[in-house]
């Protein structure tokens, strides 16, 4: 196994060695057939570096005019975005465009013409892979800083995206400039593949938790500070990482959740609400009566209206319970805080207390009546064998 592979190498090394010196060649015979020509046909020579000036110039103020006229618009618009294209135009391609122009508007040489458009093929290839670089990164920029609000998560985010995506580009363009110089680039493209599944594999954990982080930071299901709740833990978040978010809980300590696991669980945002929405029941003994019962929502309508910060939705007497009748109601705390939150169901729960104990009402709790028998059978109600008691105690 070892001498094919061998073989096989330096075949690759004496092709490669083999294209450079023809390239080498060619130039050499490019550079003296130019030589021999601008001696020869100084006229011709002279129009054709006229024609290069001219492109070059021309090409130079439309670039000019283009980035003019993307400084009049709006940073985060696709149309600063696609104009900044015009600014990563270098003047090397436009002068090697230019020559290529006027070489062949004249009499030049073939070898000449040949080996400036081969130049110009490699600075194209270039170029390009410059532009499309560019573009990706400023519209994953643009995407980016239009979503945030706390930039630094983001921008470690970016630098990570700006890597990728350069080394991806810069890959590609390489291997094309291999390809266009006559190298055989097949066994490399291989190479490469089986390399990066071996690192995808060994890391897979790593970059689930980066592309979970970056998604994070894109998407935007939570930002800094907001409260939110994942599992078991409730908290506020307090660093959003590449590979890991960290919260603070209730309690105080801090608890860093990987990134894929996040995105696996059901986040509840809590930061996100206009209001908070509270349902609570209430029960009245069962010995309130029918005028007081129907008058019961009235008073929680008008309690709830005049507590600040709190919007009243309704009011009924929804069941007869076991202990219990009971009224289901539903308001809402007009402020997103918790702490406004708690402070209106204070207020609310302290004045329905009030109300009922100046109307004479109680509220029920679990109890149970014991029920005595006579020897005959019939019933002893311990109501009224109290109120004899108590008539005889007098």
């Amino acid at each position: 196994m070892t001498q094919p592979q061998d073989s096989s190498a330096s075949e690759a090394l004496s092709s490669v060695e083999q294209n450079v010196q023809g390239v080498v060649q060619q130039g050499r015979t490019a550079f003296v057939e130019l030589l021999d020509w601008i001696t020869e046909d100084t006229q011709s020579v002279t129009l054709a570096l006229t024609i290069t000036l001219a492109v070059t110039i021309i090409a130079l103020l439309i670039k000019w005019g283009v980035s003019f006229a993307r400084q009049r618009t709006d940073q985060s618009s696709l149309a600063h975005v696609f104009l900044g294209s015009a600014d990563r135009m270098s003047a090397m391609t436009f002068l090697v465009l230019g020559a290529s122009v006027g070489l062949s508007a004249t009499p030049s040489p073939k070898s000449v013409q040949d080996a400036v458009w081969y130049v110009l093929g490699l600075v194209l290839i270039i170029q390009v892979a410059a532009i499309v670089r560019g573009l990706a990164i400023d519209l994953v920029q643009r995407r980016a800083l239009k979503r945030a609000d706390s930039r630094s998560a983001v921008w470690n985010g970016i630098a990570i995206i700006k890597w990728a995506i350069s080394t991806f580009i810069w890959s590609a363009a390489l291997l094309v400039l291999l390809d266009n110089a006559g190298v055989d680039i097949t066994a490399l493209i291989a190479g490469l593949g089986i390399g990066g599944i071996a690192i995808g594999l060994a890391a897979q954990g790593l970059f689930s938790d980066l592309f979970a982080g970056i998604s994070i930071l894109f998407d935007k299901p939570f930002q800094r500070d907001d409260f939110i709740e994942f599992g078991d833990f409730l908290g506020t978040v307090s660093k959003i990482g590449l590979k890991t978010t960290r919260l603070r809980s209730l309690s105080g300590e801090e608890v860093v959740i990987r990134n894929t696991n996040l995105l696996d669980e059901t986040i509840r945002n809590y930061q996100r609400l206009d209001e908070r929405r509270w349902l609570f029941q209430i029960g009245v003994t069962y010995q309130t009566g029918a005028d007081q019962l129907e008058q019961i929502p009235g008073w929680i309508k008008s309690i709830i209206e005049e507590t600040d910060q709190a919007r009243f939705e309704r009011a009924h007497f929804a069941r007869f319970a076991d202990s219990a009748l009971e009224f289901e109601i539903v308001c809402h705390a007009q402020s997103m805080d918790y702490a406004v939150f708690m402070d209106v169901r204070h207020a609310v729960n302290l004045a329905l207390v009030r109300k009922f104990a100046e109307e004479g009402i109680e509220f029920a709790y679990p109890t149970r009546t014991l029920m005595i028998a006579r020897e005959d059978g019939s019933v002893i109600d311990p109501a009224a064998s109290t109120q004899t008691q108590e008539r005889d105690e007098q």
